[in-house]
């Protein structure tokens, strides 16, 4: 009877320190899930894509745009469309201008001596007011143009923000507004594809008013350059030039055999982006994302480079 009683005890409490222990490695989770995420939004990180994904040129406050305009035309040939993107980047249009764990202030986000520095009084009112879009935006197109965005766009926004995927977050949402980088058709169907980064994938998709499936992303990023291209996989990959995999170059395509049951072997495409990787409308309830190409799944099903005939 006694050693009965012994082991009911040792049982529950055996089962009270398990509970315990699953509590505390519970609680270890949640604390480093909170520091993991605390560190990405320190860094500036954002769900893949989604600030991309939810840009829409009719987001833009409609005063704001007209300002947006003016001050394009007066820089040193800013376009208003990067402007826009910063702004939404940054405050969010004015929406959320909360001094910044940097130290970073108002519309624009400029830290104290950024603005001190160039900020002006865009709207003559006698006062330089960084949480005022009317001087925020010119001083903007001033801060961009003095560090080279006549020459090298790319390289001034990365001033504005020393950081690569702010720089890619900015042009991807100016190609969102309309914008499109002047040079050759190749990166500007990179510049396209990367635009489309977060919206869902959508069987039969083939616009940003539908969303894209694979074939719909890479014809209609192809269509705004002005080059014309069937609608399904195999009908890419057989109206494209056959690429080894050490040719290709960003905006050739790339091909994938048997990803689904099909009378076609070629069921799938992405857009080549450099260093192995790609734009990718991978699968139904996955979003446009960036990938490798020939590693895991898609390399398993890599079928071919295309590149094509303008």
């Amino acid at each position: 009877m006694q050693q009965a009683l012994v082991s009911l005890a040792l049982g529950g409490l055996g089962r009270d320190a398990l509970k315990i222990a699953a509590g505390l490695v519970l609680a270890i989770l949640l604390a480093l899930a909170f520091a993991i995420s605390s560190l990405m939004a320190l860094l500036g990180a954002a769900a893949p894509g989604q600030p991309i994904a939810s840009a829409r040129a009719d987001e833009i406050p409609p005063d704001q745009f007209v300002v947006m305009q003016q001050v394009a035309a007066a820089s040193c040939g800013v376009p208003w469309p990067v402007l826009a993107a910063i702004a939404k980047v940054e405050s969010d249009f004015g929406r959320n201008m909360a001094t910044s764990s940097a130290g970073a202030i108002g519309y624009g986000q400029f830290l104290p001596s950024s603005w001190a520095a160039f900020g002006v009084d865009g709207d003559g009112d006698g006062d330089r007011d960084p949480y005022d879009y009317r001087d925020a935006l010119p001083s903007m197109a001033r801060y961009l143009c003095a560090f080279g965005g006549a020459q090298d766009l790319r390289a001034a926004i990365w001033a504005y923000n020393h950081a690569d995927w702010y720089v890619e977050q900015v042009l991807a949402i100016a190609v969102r507004y309309g914008y499109l980088a002047p040079g050759a058709p190749s990166s500007q169907v990179v510049d396209l594809a990367r635009a489309q980064i977060g919206m869902p994938y959508v069987w039969g998709g083939a616009s940003p008013a539908t969303s894209f499936d694979c074939s719909g992303l890479v014809q209609w990023v192809y269509r705004q350059v002005g080059v014309s291209l069937p609608r399904t996989a195999q009908q890419q990959f057989d109206a494209t030039i056959r690429l080894a995999p050490d040719q290709l170059e960003p905006g050739d395509l790339v091909f994938f055999a048997h990803t689904y049951p099909s009378a076609e072997p070629i069921t799938h495409v992405g857009i080549y982006v450099g260093n192995g990787r790609m734009i990718n409308a991978p699968a139904q309830g996955d979003v446009v994302r960036e990938m490798p190409v020939f590693t895991g799944y898609w390399g398993a099903h890599y079928a071919g480079g295309g590149r094509v005939r303008r």
